[in-house]
């Protein structure tokens, strides 16, 4: 029989995306009504290095969900690319009792994942992970949109027009750089 999941940490790594509060939100509020609890993981996987964590409530993610960025903070972690790094991360997965993670991100936090995943299952840790594509460039694998992606777009379409109309009554012309890798 398999083993009841009794606690999960969610973070967010990399770039945020608009909609990333609302994902941690989601996972909350529905591990919670399992019966399980969450554990607020911040700055991403350097979070797990580090030992920064919060428990998180159904109150805790009240009123994050027209917030922009990302309540967990973010960050990119060079030590959790080395595998010290990650056994420093799993260290903490135990010391938190935690048996599964969800990670919100784009591309580096799902390479992440899978090193952790795999450094786990390596050390004989039963350890679940879990991504939630969270990212404007729209560049993970086996998904048609990601979460950030439709907002990112609408939202340059809309400056973009706004210069548009600026432009053509000063008769100049504008370079506009948004981001996206390679969206």
């Amino acid at each position: 029989m398999e083993k009841k999941v009794k606690r999960i940490g969610v973070l967010t790594s990399g770039g945020d995306a608009p909609g990333m509060n609302a994902a941690v939100r989601a996972v909350v509020r529905a591990s919670i009504a399992r019966g399980i609890g969450c554990i607020g993981i911040r700055r991403g996987w350097n979070g797990l290095i580090t030992s920064d964590f919060v428990p998180l409530t159904s109150s805790s993610v009240s009123h994050i969900i027209n917030k922009g960025g990302t309540m967990l903070y973010t960050a990119r972690s060079l030590e959790f690319m080395e595998e010290a790094g990650r056994a420093k991360a799993l260290a903490t997965c135990r010391l938190l009792g935690l048996d599964g993670i969800v990670a919100i991100g784009g591309d580096g936090t799902f390479r992440g994942a899978l090193a952790i995943s795999r450094q786990a299952a390596k050390d004989g840790m039963d350890l679940r992970v879990v991504g939630i594509p969270a990212t404007i460039d729209n560049d993970i694998g086996c998904s048609h949109y990601t979460i950030g992606f439709d907002s990112a777009c609408n939202t340059a379409i809309e400056c973009i027009d706004k210069l548009r109309d600026t432009m053509q009554s000063h008769e100049r012309c504008s370079v506009v750089e948004v981001m996206g890798r390679h969206a």
